[in-house]
């Protein structure tokens, strides 16, 4: 019996320092994942991008660290779930939209603001104006 449970001790130890060491992401990977993840939203189809940005959602929750933070910006969590949003309501899952561009809201409120009251419109336009400007900067970079 003791076997048994010093076993399952070890096991348990070696689980939680694995989920620690997991917790643990670098800038640099992170601003990679946010960089395909965009690509893929902004150029495949939309089945493909909430795929993506899912799964870029979950990185980006898994830790939130202040220098993430710092690397990454404030509001990189909320523009995934808006744009992920975006790709929801263009799926015609007006559910699944709502739930995440509620989340949307409150993470940009948590990290950014916690007096200013911003909408959801006024967060979409500055998305849907935003990736309008990197596609037209992108554009104007390859004619040149």
């Amino acid at each position: 019996m003791n076997i048994f449970i010093k076993t399952t001790l070890i096991a348990l130890t070696a689980i939680t320092s694995n989920l620690s060491l997991a917790n643990n992401i670098s800038s640099d990977f992170l601003l990679n994942e946010i960089e395909i993840s965009y690509k893929i939203y902004a150029y495949s189809s939309p089945e493909i991008g909430v795929y993506a940005l899912e799964s870029l959602i979950r990185l980006q929750e898994s830790d939130r660290s202040s220098e993430l933070l710092h690397k990454t910006g404030p509001t990189s969590l909320a523009l995934s779930y808006l744009r992920l949003g975006l790709l929801y309501e263009k799926l015609d899952l007006n559910k699944e939209a709502d739930k995440v561009f509620s989340k949307a809201l409150t993470s940009y409120k948590s990290q950014v603001t916690y007096s200013e009251n911003v909408s959801l419109i006024e967060l979409k336009k500055f998305v849907i104006g935003l990736d309008e400007n990197i596609a037209a900067n992108k554009k104007i970079n390859k004619d040149t």
